[in-house]
């Protein structure tokens, strides 16, 4: 795979771990992987200055959750409506993971609820038997795709400072 993009080999290393995880673990894990993808889309988008940084990381950043990162992403064209949708069904899948100690599974109540209004991106006749989780993991293979393309799709309309016209002040 010397010769592969790199981001064809990001995503074949997370698929071989990501599909080994528990239930929790792959809510979990893909949660974080499209937080850190959405940062870094963030990243190479805004102006290459230490205030940027400061939005995305550190002790209350405004952009420093993956709901926040989401919404400015979309706010500003990064990401499309759909992957938002998607990125928002698979925070709230996240959720009920991560903020209890009770036995939860893709197969049952809010999860699988949230799980089938994911798009399954399959073949067309394997849709009707598609567990809760496997449209989960297409939802969340599909998608980092296109987001990993993006973070380096989005360097090509990064940000640059400039001077705005200001009467008041003659430069």
């Amino acid at each position: 795979m010397k010769n592969t993009e790199p981001e064809i080999q990001q995503l074949a290393h997370f698929l071989s771990e990501f599909n080994k995880e528990s239930d929790r673990g792959a809510a979990l894990v893909a949660a974080s992987i499209l937080d850190n993808q959405l940062q870094n889309i963030l990243v190479n988008f805004l102006i290459d200055k230490h205030e940027s940084q400061k939005l995305l990381t550190g002790f209350n950043a405004p952009l420093g959750t993956f709901s926040a990162r989401a919404s400015a992403a979309f706010a500003l064209g990064l990401i499309q409506e759909n992957e938002f949708r998607e990125i928002t069904l698979i925070r709230k899948i996240r959720n009920e993971f991560g903020h209890g100690w009770e036995a939860v599974s893709f197969e049952l109540g809010r999860v699988a609820d949230f799980c089938r209004k994911l798009p399954w991106l399959g073949p067309e006749e394997l849709e009707e038997e598609a567990t809760p989780r496997a449209k989960f993991n297409s939802a969340v293979a599909i998608l980092l795709t296109d987001l990993l393309w993006r973070a380096r799709l989005v360097t090509k309309e990064r940000r640059s400072l400039r001077s705005w016209p200001n009467k008041a002040r003659s430069e």
